[in-house]
């Protein structure tokens, strides 16, 4: 009986931290994905996020508004 409940406590513990690790893999960008900086606050942000102003890159509307 004991054996069985180790069993199905190391099987918990195995899917809780494969799902935490998946999660964790799917939020960092990819490989190849390019950066870009604010022009106004030096901040680097995915180039597909940014607001673009000319040849400019902003990382909020705030920012490209100020620039202005």
């Amino acid at each position: 009986m004991r054996i069985l409940v180790l069993i199905a406590i190391g099987l918990l513990l195995y899917f809780i931290i494969g799902n935490l690790l998946r999660k964790n893999r799917q939020q960092a960008p990819l490989i190849g994905e390019k950066m870009v900086q604010c022009k106004h606050c030096k901040l680097h942000i995915l180039e597909q996020e940014a607001l673009r102003s000319s040849d400019d890159y902003y990382c909020s509307q705030e920012h490209l508004d100020e620039s202005k």
